[in-house]
Parts: C-alpha cells; sequence; structure tokens
C-alpha cells in the first residue's frame, strides 16, 4: 500500500478522500489548515519532501465564492500560491501531484457540457483564483492530475443540500435560482474516483495520460430543481415535516456579488475513456448525505464509521511517524484550548 499525502484534510471533500483511501489500506498523511499553511513555500516543501509519500493529493480550496469577491488576495493565496507551492514540492521530490479544481473556470458562452480542452474564462473571483491554481500546477513541471468538479455535496462539511435542509425547518417557501445548469457530484463517489486514479498512477509505471479530467454527476440540472429533488427525499426519510414551495428566481434576482456560470456542465468522457470511471447519477447518493446531516442535527458524526485519528495511527508502523503525528495532535489540541481561553464571553454563548 502507499503513502499518500492529503492536504485539506478536514474539509468536505478531504475527510471523504481521507476515509476512501484508510478503506484501500493506503497510509495517510494529513494536514489542515492547522498544520500546515500551504500558503508558506518552505513549509509546503519540508512537510512533502521530508514525509517522502508516493503522491500527494491536493483537496485544500478556499470556497466562499461570495467571499472572493470581497477579499479576492485571500482566495488567490488559497487557490494558487498554494497549489504553486505543493507543485513545486511534488517536482523537486519527483512526486506526481492529483489536484481538485472547479466548473466555475468555465463562462456560459458553450451552451453544451464543457470538454477538459474547451477554452476557459471564469467570470468571478473564485473561479479566476482556481484557473491561475491550475496554471501554476502546469507550469510547475510536476507530473499531475487536475479533476474539475461541480455543485459538490457530500457528508461532510457544509453543501447546497445541508444548507437547504436547514433553512426550511421552520419556513415552507424559499426562493432559489432558476437559471444555472450544471451537474450536482456527489463528494464520496469523487473520493473514490481520485483513490482510484491515484492506485493506477502508483501502479502503472509506464502511465503517461496526466492532465486534465472531469468528474461529475448525472444528470445536469438547475439549482431550483435540486431543491425540489432534496424537498421531496426529506418528507418520507422524516426530516422535513410539510410541503415547501421553490419559488424559482433568476441570477439577476438573486443579485450575488459573484457571477456564475450559467451553464457549466462538464463531459466525462475522457475519465471514462483513461480510468474506466463512470460518472455517477447524484440522486443514488441524496440519501446518505441528508442521512448524515440528520445525524449531526442529532450531535452525531455524519458517518456512522469514521474516526481519521485511530485510522490512521493504525496503519502508521514507523515509530518516528508516531511521534510527529502524536506532537501534531497535541499542538493542535493546545492551539484550540488557547483559543477558546482567548475568546470574550458572548463569543462563546454565540458558539454554543
Amino acid at each position: 500500500m502507499a503513502r499518500i499525502f492529503l492536504t485539506g484534510a478536514n474539509g468536505q471533500v478531504g475527510k471523504d478522500v481521507e476515509l476512501a483511501l484508510l478503506r484501500q489500506g493506503h497510509t495517510v498523511i494529513a494536514a489542515n489548515h492547522r498544520t500546515l499553511d500551504i500558503t508558506e513555500a518552505d513549509r509546503v516543501m519540508s512537510a512533502i519532501c521530508d514525509s517522502m509519500p508516493d503522491l500527494v493529493i491536493n483537496a485544500a480550496a478556499y470556497t466562499n465564492v461570495e467571499k472572493a469577491e470581497d477579499e479576492p488576495s485571500a482566495a488567490l493565496n488559497v487557490n494558487a500560491l498554494g497549489p504553486r507551492n505543493i507543485a513545486k514540492a511534488c517536482a523537486a521530490c519527483n512526486i506526481p501531484l492529483i489536484h481538485i479544481s472547479t466548473d466555475y473556470v468555465f463562462s456560459d458562452v458553450k451552451r453544451r457540457e464543457h470538454r477538459e480542452t474547451d477554452p476557459v474564462k471564469p467570470e468571478c473571483e473564485y473561479g479566476r483564483s482556481k484557473l491561475e491554481g491550475e496554471n501554476c500546477i502546469i507550469n510547475s513541471g510536476c507530473r499531475h492530475i487536475i479533476v474539475r468538479t461541480s455543485w459538490l455535496f457530500g457528508a461532510f462539511g457544509r453543501n447546497f443540500v445541508k444548507i437547504m435542509l436547514s433553512m426550511v425547518q421552520e419556513r415552507s417557501e424559499i426562493a432559489v435560482v432558476c437559471d444555472q445548469l450544471g451537474n450536482p457530484t456527489p463528494v464520496r463517489p469523487l473520493a473514490e474516483a481520485l483513490v482510484i486514479m491515484a492506485q493506477r498512477i502508483l501502479e502503472d509505471k509506464d502511465f503517461a495520460d496526466y492532465g486534465i479530467y472531469h468528474f461529475c454527476g448525472y444528470e445536469p440540472t438547475t439549482w431550483d430543481n435540486f431543491a425540489r429533488t432534496i424537498f421531496a427525499r426529506a418528507i418520507p426519510m422524516g426530516l422535513l415535516h410539510h410541503d415547501v414551495n421553490v419559488l424559482s428566481i433568476t441570477s439577476e434576482e438573486f443579485r450575488s456579488k459573484a457571477k456564475r456560470p450559467r451553464d457549466s456542465r462538464l463531459n466525462c468522457d475522457r475519465i471514462r475513456e483513461v480510468f474506466g470511471i463512470e460518472p455517477p447519477y447524484w440522486e443514488d447518493y441524496l440519501g446518505e448525505v441528508m442521512h448524515a446531516w440528520g445525524r449531526e442535527r442529532q450531535g452525531l458524526t455524519p458517518v456512522e464509521d469514521y474516526d481519521h485519528t485511530i485510522s490512521i495511527m493504525d496503519r502508521i508502523t514507523n515509530p518516528e511517524d508516531l511521534q510527529l503525528l502524536a506532537k501534531s495532535m497535541q499542538e493542535s489540541d493546545q492551539q484550540e484550548q488557547q483559543q477558546l481561553q482567548s475568546r470574550q464571553p458572548d463569543q462563546q454563548v454565540q458558539q454554543s
């Protein structure tokens, strides 16, 4: 089994990727924003090269599309400077890299499924920062795969499915944008696809099909229809106890700061041809994400068998690695305690 260095391990995608890797028996060197700032080049170079992984997966990202319009530098730092530092470390140590990107690198001029070779023209700061990250990786000279995906929803973290369910618990009507067409993508099959790609790269010493790939769910839909499907599923699951009327509004009526593509559908032929990976039907995974939301409302972990700390330690046999991991966990705990102690009383109430 391989040693995989994973950034963004605490994020929506990172947690599912970590779980998928551990289930395949791989050793995961998991880094999050507290243990590794990917914008610091020297630290990234040291962390990656010193840990001697077989492959790196970058799941770290600045994902707040609206907020990126107000702080484009912050988005650029995480989504471009960070990937550049990771790619440079991978190039220096001859380690392959898998990086996650977005459909928001496209504009809406095509009005058809976008292929990997189509021209890119992001129209929001988030999309621009992600495209710059892609270019930094391509120009680094490292062996890389960039996986563009879209409209992610998973068991961990915040996403459209969980937000919709939370918003309608005390209301019977909600307005949702109707003129943006795209592919909702469940995170678990994305994570499993990344593991398949990683294993193929590591097992096939002659692998040469590096580059950009698309992975998304099928069939495409609009945000308002996505919401209707969520609510229709929620009632029989006991997660919603009343009907919800979805008002379809235009992007202009929504008055978003960020301009999103009206048509960001992705074509997944290449990933199917090279890796044999079939895009998932997103509706097949909707129930498990909604179930995870229900568990979180009860104060439980989103996934029943998820204990990444124990899983990682069980799979690390090198005593030095165990010492480093224990030290990292101790430092992380100390930082959290210091943050709690430094909070003002009103902040503590707000958090509770």
